[in-house]
């Protein structure tokens, strides 16, 4: 009879839910990304966080039907928060449970020791939009010293906006579509704007236009706008949402054609993807999330979406250029894990822009790598960012951290 220990599965925790407008598509991202690591090599567990940024865990959180018919009966859930101290990486009960000596509770298959802890070796962020794309959460980690897999504080912040990020890549030398903004403050200053900026935008665009948001994802609230009337109308849903309007051009002969970069020792470029999507309008959330004319995806999140993988008649030279943009906006943001970069292509002209970054994309883009060259599957491709995360991690933890003696200035 062997006296060898069980191995210790390193904890895995993939964060989902949130406080964006995305909440749910976090959810089925979330749930395809659980089950997706390997139970053999590691131990994953759910963390739910609502849409008032509680965080909760337990066995329920895994199983769809859960987050069904109002969400979860929070009677069945432990409320957590990330325990206070660097490096310490540990969820803590919110109301602490009492637990005689030498006890042990289980909670969403994690036991809780006689401090009343659940140790996390890496977190999975799988938050979609504000307050938690956009480098919230990833501060909270930082601050904690944990592991965790994706972007970081700057490349996630940076990421979300869509002027910042058009700046940054612009000045890399990638063709970024042109654009127009406007803050959301403008509506204290009068009312001069409806007459001054629809004209700005007609002058430097003409019409039709794009209005979108520029801190959101998934193309909510997005509009195409053929006159002033419409424009106002845009950029006033899009005030409903978010602190500033973004205006583009509206290609009217378009393709669209996305790039995933994965960050592993040197950023790695997938194969390409064209969204099938309607010319007369930009791809909507419905055609992101649904496929047009049949049931929702279920679980599938947007590996379910309508696309042609690597499209054949694509020019060489276009497919070469869209994987070398992409990885060049993914360094320069600075970016981890997986990033999906999408691109415009005017048809008539020919010409490729670089339209905007998904610093977290459903469902990690999982489906962008599992064609040749790669042959990845999910699984193994969140090994290899589990195992990055936590490399990244233990090199940070040995930067010298001692000041230098003139910093020191209360000896």
């Amino acid at each position: 009879m062997s006296s060898e220990a069980p191995r210790v599965r390193p904890t895995i925790a993939v964060m989902f839910g949130g406080r964006s407008l995305e909440h749910d598509v976090s959810v089925v991202s979330g749930l395809q990304i659980l089950h997706a690591i390997d139970p053999e090599r590691f131990a994953p567990m759910p963390i739910y966080i609502d849409q008032q940024t509680r965080w909760w865990v337990g066995d329920d959180l895994w199983h769809n039907d859960t987050f069904k018919r109002g969400g979860p009966n929070r009677d069945r859930l432990i409320e957590v928060t990330l325990s206070s101290g660097f490096g310490s990486s540990r969820l803590v009960p919110v109301n602490q449970m009492p637990l005689a000596p030498g006890t042990a509770h289980v909670v969403g298959g994690v036991t809780l020791g006689e401090h009343g802890s659940i140790p996390v070796d890496c977190f999975v962020p799988v938050l979609h939009g504000t307050y938690g794309e956009d480098g919230c959460v990833q501060g909270a980690l930082e601050l904690g010293g944990c592991a965790y897999v994706g972007c970081g504080v700057m490349a996630s912040a940076i990421g979300m906006n869509k002027r910042a990020t058009k700046i940054m890549a612009q000045h890399a030398g990638v063709p970024v579509v042109r654009w127009l903004s406007l803050e959301r403050a403008v509506l204290d200053r009068g009312h001069e704007w409806l007459t001054t900026f629809p004209a700005q935008v007609a002058d430097t665009f003409g019409w039709p236009v794009i209005v979108k948001p520029c801190n959101l994802g998934s193309s909510a609230g997005v509009s195409v706008a053929a006159n002033a009337e419409d424009l106002i109308a845009g950029v006033l849903k899009v005030f409903e949402y978010d602190v500033e309007a973004l205006i583009e051009p509206f290609i009217k002969n378009r393709l669209e054609i996305n790039v995933a970069v994965a960050g592993l020792e040197q950023p790695v470029a997938s194969v390409t993807e064209m969204p099938v999507t309607n010319q007369a309008s930009p791809l909507t959330f419905a055609e992101k999330y649904r496929r047009q004319g049949r049931k929702s995806i279920g679980s599938q999140g947007m590996a379910g979406a309508l696309r042609v993988l690597d499209p054949q008649d694509l020019p060489a030279e276009v497919r070469a250029n869209a994987q070398r943009y992409a990885t060049t906006v993914f360094s320069v943001l600075g970016c981890e894990g997986i990033s999906r970069i999408d691109f415009l292509i005017d048809a008539d002209t020919g010409e490729l822009f670089f339209n905007e970054i998904n610093t977290l994309p459903g469902s990690l883009a999982f489906y962008l790598w599992s064609a040749a060259p790669h042959y990845w599957t999910i699984t193994d491709l969140l090994a290899r960012l589990i195992d990055r995360a936590q490399r990244l991690r233990a090199m940070k933890r040995g930067l010298q951290r001692k000041p230098p003696a003139e910093l020191e200035l209360l000896r």
